[in-house]
């Protein structure tokens, strides 16, 4: 008879294969869509917005590539702002403003004060958000701004790769955001996009103004201006072609506390945004992507915890037979692990693996990156150990969220 872990496998990798399918299904009828990006119908005029607090190392180079894009300077207004740094950030920001930047100089509040700063000085038609240590290429605003001739888009992302990765961690986020780069089109197809990642993003300055700016105090205000803009009824387009490196976090405690600003921001969007789950009139967005992202935050803490407890339960039976017998011989047929039955379960978690690995690679034929050899190991451990840390980051975002502790910029 299945143990109730058992069972919850099942039904998870059932799940899972479901909605692997719902991303294939979705993504192969569009996938010549993929490649192809809207001219604009007459270049807009655009404002840039660059928010940065103590980010000195990045500041100047993040300046220098908006600063080269392929887009009319005239129809480029750059503005930097200075979020009480106590680093020289506000000096080498200064250092740019004779190449026409504006700078301006507050004191720290946040980055949703610093973007309503710049929102309120704003001349361009688009307000574009970009993260102080990320860097855009040349044709990321042309390749960007003919979404908007769709008067009901407000909002249009970029794709964001990691840059030069040098850790392992560092190169598991790589292959992570490629992945993100593949799914967050498949979402937009859905009209589903409930997060507009701040490394480069473009927003409608009239509907952003209409709707008063970035709201201050909250973890992700990139995710919160994306669930309102769905809550009042535009729509958030994603251009898989134009492209932002970001500079991911490379050690764990950086990882950790990136991703629990993250994960506990989503929690506390989702508890303000609660009326768009299950939800016929928001579409897919609440009826398939927001309830199958809270299920994939419970299946991978379940998983987690159902892979410690298989460890834990082999581990108990090997040191049992040494014990008893004084002799490392193993009856695996005894065990009480995933891998001691090959049956409906196996056969399913291998069809998922399958799957997430053909999705993978399609995310880099999309991203135009190379697959190389040395990518299958680093796979692998994400799909095993990264997993296991994600859980970690949700459980402690949870605890954080539930009794109340609030996490700063």
């Amino acid at each position: 008879m299945l143990s109730f872990l058992q069972i919850m496998s099942v039904v998870g990798s059932i799940l899972v294969l479901y909605v692997f399918f719902v991303y294939v299904l979705s993504y192969w009828p569009n996938r010549r869509r993929m490649a192809i990006d809207p001219s604009a119908k007459k270049l807009p005029s655009v404002t840039i917005a660059i928010p940065a607090k103590d980010e000195e190392k990045t500041i100047a180079k993040t300046i220098r590539t908006i600063l080269n894009l392929n887009y009319p300077k005239k129809l480029l207004d750059i503005i930097a702002v200075d979020d009480g740094s106590t680093d020289n950030t506000g000096k080498i920001m200064d250092s740019f403003k004779k190449f026409g930047v504006r700078v301006f100089h507050k004191e720290n509040g946040g980055k949703a004060t610093a973007l309503n700063l710049a929102l309120k000085k704003t001349k361009g038609e688009i307000f574009v958000c970009m993260d102080a240590d990320s860097f855009a290429e040349k044709n990321v605003l042309k390749k960007t701004v003919g979404y908007f001739n769709n008067p009901n888009v407000a909002s249009v992302t970029s794709s964001v790769k990691v840059y030069k990765p040098k850790t392992v961690l560092g190169f598991i986020q790589f292959i992570e955001y490629l992945y993100n780069i593949l799914m967050r089109k498949i979402f937009a197809f859905l009209d589903s996009v409930f997060v507009v990642p701040g490394a480069f993003a473009l927003y409608k300055t009239s509907v952003i103004r209409k709707l008063g700016g970035f709201e201050v105090d909250n973890l992700t205000e990139d995710m919160e201006i994306a669930m309102r803009l769905q809550d009042k009824g535009y729509k958030i387009e994603v251009s898989s072609n134009a492209y932002t490196h970001t500079c991911a976090p490379e050690t764990l405690k950086q990882f950790f506390r990136q991703r629990v600003r993250w994960y506990q921001g989503f929690l506390n969007n989702s508890r303000k945004y609660k009326h768009l789950y299950f939800n016929s009139k928001y579409g897919n967005l609440g009826l398939f992507a927001l309830p199958i992202y809270m299920i994939f935050i419970g299946f991978i803490i379940f998983f987690t915890a159902a892979t410690l407890f298989y460890v834990a339960s082999t581990v108990y039976h090997m040191l049992n037979i040494v014990q008893i017998s004084g002799v490392f011989n193993i009856p695996f047929s005894t065990l009480d692990a995933p891998l001691s039955f090959i049956d409906t379960m196996t056969i399913l978690w291998g069809l998922n693996i399958a799957l997430f690995f053909a999705l993978t690679y399609q995310s880099y034929v999309v991203s135009k990156e190379r697959l190389t050899l040395k990518t299958i190991p680093i796979f692998f451990i994400q799909m095993i150990f990264y997993s296991m840390l994600l859980a970690a980051v949700w459980i402690t975002s949870m605890f954080r969220e539930l009794i109340g502790v609030k996490t700063k910029w």
